[in-house]
C-alpha cells in the first residue's frame, strides 16, 4: 500500500510527517514507542518499530511424518531461511543413513551443530551473528577459492592429472560452506532494514549480491564436473592431447577474478577489458572443440567443453549484472 503526506514544519524548525493510522494499528504503534528510520542510498527512508525486523519465530520445528521431505533437505532449507534453531522430528526414529546426512550437511553448514540428538528427533543449533559477517570479504573468499579451481581444473585436464582433479572437488566444500553463509546472511538482511545500513549495502545491491554469489558457485560446480571427467578417463585418455587450450585455466581465472572485484570496486576500463576478452576466448574454445575427433571419449569431452563454456557463460553475467550500475 502506497501513503502520501504532505509535510508541515514545527514552530521549531522540526519537519513533521503523521503516520497512516492503518498502518499505526497494524503495526500495534502505541505512544513513546520507539521507531527505527533506516536512510537508503536511493534517498528514501524505511520505518519501522523497534525490533520488527527480527524473525518472528527463530525456531523452526518440522515433522516429518507430515512432509515429503528428506530431513537434510528440510536443514538445510531452514538454515538459508535464517532460523536459528532446527528441531526435525521422524514419525517413528531416523535411520542410519538419514543421521548420516544430517551430520554431513550440518558439517558443510557455518556455524552448525547438533545440539541435542534421540532416535526420532535432531535439534540443530546455529550460532552464527549476521551482523559480525562481512559479505564483501566472504565474496572474495568464495571467488579466489573458485578462481583457483577454475585454473586448476584445466591443469588437470591438460595433464590427466587425476590426483588435482581430486584437490579441486574437495576445494567445493569450502566455496559450499562460504555460499550457504552468505545466502543466509543476504536472507537475514532483507528481513531486517537495519542489517544492510550496518553493512553499507542497500537492497538493490544485496539482490545483485545474491546472484553474484551463485554465479560464483555455479563456476566452482562447473569446475567439480570438469575435474570428474578427468578422474573418470585419465588412465585412458593420456594420448589425447588438449595442449590447444593452452592458458585457457589462468585466462579464464584472471577474467573471473576480475568480474567479481567489479562488485567491490567498479571500474569501466576493467568492464571493457572482460567483454574484449570474452568474445576472444569464446572463439577459440569453440574453434578448439570443433577440432577434436576422439569418438571413444566424445561423450566426456563435449561435457567438459560444457563446462568451461558455462563458466564463460557465467563471467560474462557478471560482467552484465554488475554494468548496470557502478557501487
Amino acid at each position: 500500500m502506497v501513503w502520501k503526506r504532505r509535510v508541515q514544519i514545527a514552530g521549531s524548525g522540526s519537519f513533521l510527517v503523521t503516520l497512516p493510522k492503518s498502518w499505526v494499528k497494524q503495526s500495534k504503534i502505541d505512544k513513546n514507542m520507539i521507531l527505527t528510520m533506516v536512510s537508503n542510498r536511493d534517498g528514501s527512508l524505511t520505518i519501522m518499530p523497534e525490533g520488527s525486523g527480527k524473525l518472528i519465530e527463530e525456531i523452526a520445528e518440522i515433522d516429518l511424518s507430515r512432509q515429503e521431505l528428506k530431513p537434510q533437505d528440510v536443514l538445510l532449507g531452514s538454515y538459508l531461511l535464517g532460523y536459528n534453531t532446527v528441531i526435525i522430528k521422524a514419525e517413528t526414529e531416523f535411520s542410519t543413513t538419514e543421521v548420516s546426512e544430517v551430520r554431513k550437511i550440518v558439517r558443510r553448514l557455518p556455524g552448525a551443530e547438533i545440539s541435542e540428538e534421540t532416535a526420532s528427533q535432531i535439534e540443530v543449533r546455529v550460532l552464527l551473528d549476521p551482523e559480525m559477517i562481512t559479505p564483501e570479504k566472504l565474496v572474495r573468499r568464495q571467488s579466489s577459492l573458485t578462481a583457483s579451481m577454475i585454473s586448476d581444473c584445466v591443469k588437470a585436464l591438460l595433464k590427466w592429472d587425476a590426483e588435482l582433479a581430486e584437490r579441486v572437488v574437495e576445494r567445493d566444500e569450502e566455496v559450499d560452506r562460504q555460499y550457504f553463509m552468505l545466502v543466509r546472511v543476504i536472507r537475514s538482511a532483507l528481513r531486517n532494514p537495519e542489517l544492510p545500513a550496518k553493512m553499507g549495502m542497500d537492497f538493490l545491491k544485496l539482490m545483485d549480491l545474491r546472484m553474484l554469489v551463485k554465479y560464483v558457485e555455479d563456476s566452482a560446480d562447473q569446475c567439480v564436473r570438469i575435474s570428474r571427467e578427468v578422474v573418470k578417463m585419465h588412465s585412458k585418455a593420456r594420448r589425447i592431447s588438449l595442449a590447444g587450450l593452452g592458458s585457457m585455466g589462468e585466462t579464464l581465472s584472471d577474467m573471473h577474478s576480475k568480474a567479481v572485484e567489479l562488485f567491490n570496486s567498479f571500474n569501466p576500463s576493467v568492464l571493457r577489458e572482460i567483454i574484449e576478452k570474452h568474445a576472444e576466448v569464446e572463439e577459440k574454445l569453440l574453434s578448439f572443440e570443433e577440432k577434436q575427433n576422439h569418438k571413444t571419449y566424445a561423450i566426456s569431452l563435449v561435457k567438459v567443453f560444457n563446462s568451461l563454456a558455462k563458466i564463460l557463460e557465467n563471467v560474462k553475467d557478471i560482467v552484465e549484472l554488475l554494468s548496470m550500475k557502478p557501487f
